[in-house]
């Protein structure tokens, strides 16, 4: 038999082949619906209606993750420097479970009747960030965390290094970090090449010790090695928030 060893650009266009077919394969994923359907929230309430949003935000987060089978997770946050800004984040196993979740017909109706009270700040009217993510399904408790909702606007022709870094980053935080309780993200699904980022952190002081471990592991250095090549197309937005248990 005759075998012939492949050129190197033979396997250059082998390995180009299994890239685009990935490619395909993870907008299959968001546009199907599989993989983990995330929401993060961002809204400001009236000092007098803080109590009101409170407990109508934790009777929604107790219900929802006792009651809807495909919920994830559901965090409720402040904003670690301004009171009464509040963040909420939520993870369904796939964008069906998110559907469902959002015409719960109890859940629905309450939130409708509060919002028609007018309970936010003036411009505080929630803004929501939908994304897929491809990390591993696991259900989260509601649990104390130091917390960061990010926002990362990527140039299109860094789109793969960027991909590269932050998924070594990802692994890094997941894996090594003794303090990094969570480190998703994944691409906005109404605009390319955003990415939302949620992370969690325990530790001393609230868990900035564990967010602050992060800032010095090694995988975090070579993402400050990248964001300094200018790779985005606006200014990355880092609100940190503190869990509500």
């Amino acid at each position: 038999a005759t075998f012939i060893l492949p050129t190197p650009v033979h396997t250059l266009l082998f390995l180009n082949m299994i890239r685009q077919i990935a490619i395909f394969l993870s907008s299959c994923i968001a546009i199907n619906g599989f993989g983990i359907s995330m929401s993060s929230t961002r809204l400001s309430i009236k000092p007098e209606r803080r109590d009101d949003f409170i407990s109508l935000v934790k009777e929604d987060q107790k219900k929802t993750l006792e009651l809807e089978p495909t919920s994830l997770q559901y965090v409720v946050g402040e904003d670690a420097e301004t009171p009464n800004t509040f963040f909420i984040h939520e993870q369904f196993n796939g964008a069906e479970g998110f559907d469902a979740h959002r015409d719960m017909p109890q859940s629905a109706a309450d939130w409708a009747t509060f919002k028609s009270t007018e309970p936010f700040s003036e411009g505080g009217e929630p803004i929501v960030h939908f994304y897929f993510g491809e990390h591993e399904i696991d259900k989260a408790p509601i649990r104390s965390a130091y917390c960061l909702h990010v926002e990362l606007c990527i140039k299109p022709e860094i789109r793969e290094e960027f991909l590269d870094v932050i998924q070594n980053n990802a692994r890094g935080s997941n894996e090594d970090e003794p303090l990094c309780l969570q480190y998703v993200y994944g691409e906005s699904t109404t605009e390319p090449n955003k990415f939302i980022f949620h992370e969690e952190y325990a530790g001393a002081d609230d868990g900035k010790e564990g967010f602050e471990a992060h800032t010095v592991a090694p995988h975090f250095k070579k993402w400050e090695e990248f964001a300094e090549k200018g790779p985005f197309t606006k200014e990355p937005v880092v609100n940190f928030f503190k869990s509500l248990c």
